[in-house]
């Protein structure tokens, strides 16, 4: 089924339902989100853009994306992981921009030097908490604004890392990776009787070459317009593996 999907966007998947769509992709920077918010822009979605980055390759990005995108807002910030900033995004700018969402996007990045120095349980905990809690609170935000506005709606978070360098780094990720996993089972049990969906795409270290995964960013970008079209719409509360890496 995952590869199938993948073979969709491959082969030119229009999804017509998505144009002017309202999509909100958080997390972009000039190296991680710009395949997706191609690919979301391309089919003339509304976008608002939450980037991790301000700079001039971000800045000539979305003036590149606003040439096909149905309308294009963006937002920069200093500190994409601050849940008291993320929630707040969430309850105004995010919903402002065009009056509500469909699909939210949030892209989570763990880059190496993240993983250094976190053999106590607290820096374990903590790094959790620092990459998975704003994503997760603002998505209760976004999801709690799709139901008091009866908007069936798709929520996706992306998590891309480095490979793992020793026994520990990879048990760090893999805590990661189980925590996320269940946050979004968790998360899409709740909302799924108001007609949200919620998933997510992380990095698998066992995924042999050959096996289904997800190879690079655009792999990703196909799943996430599979799953806010109407063919995904009954997918919710799954972890797909991906194959992509931070640097």
């Amino acid at each position: 089924m995952l590869m199938s999907i993948v073979e969709e966007l491959r082969s030119a998947a229009v999804y017509p339902e998505l144009t002017q769509s309202r999509v909100l992709l958080s997390g972009l920077t000039s190296t991680c989100g710009v395949d997706i918010a191609r690919a979301f822009a391309e089919r003339s979605t509304r976008l608002v853009i939450r980037a991790a980055e301000s700079s001039t390759e971000v800045d000539e990005i979305s003036a590149i994306l606003a040439q096909s995108a149905g309308d294009l807002k963006l937002f920069t910030t200093d500190d994409i992981e601050d849940d008291q900033d993320a929630v707040a995004f969430a309850q105004g700018p995010a919903q402002k921009a065009f009056g509500g969402l469909e699909t939210v996007i949030n892209l989570i990045e763990i880059h190496p030097a993240d993983l250094a120095g976190r053999e106590s349980q607290d820096a374990i905990e903590g790094l959790v908490s620092e990459k998975l809690l704003a994503p997760m609170l603002a998505a209760r935000v976004h999801a709690n604004r799709m139901q008091l506005t009866l908007t069936p709606g798709t929520i996706l978070h992306v998590v891309r890392a480095p490979d793992p360098q020793n026994a520990e780094q990879l048990i760090l990720m893999e805590i990661v990776r189980m925590t996320l996993a269940t946050m979004v089972r968790e998360e899409a049990g709740k909302w799924a009787d108001k007609g949200i969906c919620i998933n997510a795409i992380a990095p698998a270290s066992g995924v042999e070459p050959g096996e289904a995964a997800l190879i690079g960013e655009p792999d990703i970008a196909a799943l996430a317009l599979y799953l806010s079209s109407e063919k995904g719409r009954e997918l919710s509360g799954h972890l797909f593996d991906s194959r992509q890496r931070a640097h």
